[in-house]
């Protein structure tokens, strides 16, 4: 059984800097680091997602 760790910020903040220094360290592309950081974390098995896990609850 996989146990679920929730993404938070700090994981896909630390992602994003990986992804940063793995291109070069080449400064204006936070915002795709993130995003990147964002889809590649979430798809991972263990990950939940908070958004999906919120709208489970709301439809129970």
């Amino acid at each position: 059984m996989i146990e679920l760790k929730e993404l938070s910020k700090e994981d896909i903040a630390h992602r994003a800097y990986e992804l940063y220094t793995q291109r070069g360290s080449e400064p204006g592309k936070d915002v795709e680091d993130w995003v990147s950081a964002e889809k590649q974390l979430s798809a991972e098995p263990g990950f939940a997602q908070t958004r999906a896990r919120a709208a489970q609850q709301d439809r129970n």
